[in-house]
């Protein structure tokens, strides 16, 4: 754990207490994701927490859940956009988001905002959350139904993980849009 980390919320804390910062939509929606971090399957997509996830959104248990994960944050920051709450990541690309060829080409990403992947010409894919500032070709990202390092399934792994993303565009599995997130 880096300095910043074991610093940043002692400092929101007291900035808060004062009145001297209020927290955005984003800051709330990251601050959700970090106390997740941790959370892992009892048995194949499944978990108190994963439950209830799938359940807000009236999917099955054990289905897949990392945009139920999204979706669960987005309401806990009570985000208006985007409007949409699925648990299929590629729902949450929007008119308003920016493709990754923007992003590889100067573009930043704000913290708070979402990235999502596609898997191929599929409607599968992946999504999840903008931690720090993304800029250029690689950024940090909160997700869930990931795997705690790059082995393993990153996109059917059991539980939500802290991760370090590149953009790959020619890559099967890859990030094509993120969405900004108010």
């Amino acid at each position: 754990m880096t300095f910043l980390q074991i610093i940043k919320p002692l400092w929101i804390g007291v900035a808060l207490a004062a009145g001297m910062y209020e927290l955005t939509v984003q800051d709330k929606l990251i601050l959700f994701a970090e106390d997740q971090l941790g959370t892992t399957e009892t048995k194949a997509n499944r978990s108190s927490k994963i439950d209830e996830w799938n359940n807000a959104l009236g999917i099955p248990l054990g289905s897949s859940y990392c945009a139920s994960f999204v979706s669960f944050a987005l309401d806990s920051a009570n985000a208006q956009i985007p409007a949409v709450r699925s648990g299929v990541a590629q729902k949450y690309i929007t008119n308003r988001s920016i493709t990754s060829g923007r992003v590889s080409t100067g573009r930043t990403i704000p913290a708070g905002s979402l990235v999502i992947w596609k898997r191929g010409d599929t409607w599968m894919g992946h999504v999840g959350i903008v931690v720090e500032d993304w800029k250029g070709g690689s950024g940090k990202t909160i997700e869930a139904n990931t795997s705690p390092s790059n082995s393993g399934s990153q996109s059917n792994g059991d539980g939500v993980y802290r991760k370090n993303r590149k953009l790959s565009p020619t890559s099967y599995f890859r990030i094509t849009h993120f969405t900004e997130v108010k």
